[in-house]
């Protein structure tokens, strides 16, 4: 697990610690709707990240489509770019789809 991922999970547990003491003392109704508000400006939130991550994915494939090992003379250079440019849209097309949390999930159960 990398120090990033960590990070992120230490986060996310001190803001649910963080709502859950927060929200001991609102009523029910109150604490429901400010839940589901929290939960859509999380959703917009993450969203967005997988918007911008899509962009930079096919920024990446246009640049190594555009690079000069795509027009080289050596065919082992050719394939390089193309092989890469064809997984970053391969990336780009997996995160546009929201297919990636269900690949993860199948992945992390097989290792």
């Amino acid at each position: 697990m990398s120090n990033r991922t960590i990070e992120s999970d230490k986060l996310v547990e001190a803001v649910e610690a963080s709502l859950r003491d927060r929200l001991a003392d609102i009523p029910g109704d109150s604490r429901q709707d400010l839940l589901e508000t929290v939960a859509g400006l999380i959703e917009r939130q993450a969203r967005a990240e997988r918007d911008r991550c899509v962009a930079v994915c096919r920024r990446r494939a246009l640049l190594w489509r555009n690079t000069a090992a795509s027009r080289s003379s050596l065919a082992v250079a050719r394939e390089e770019a193309r092989a890469r440019g064809n997984e970053a849209i391969y990336l780009a097309d997996l995160l546009e789809s929201g297919e990636i949390s269900d690949f993860t999930l199948r992945n992390d159960a097989d290792a």
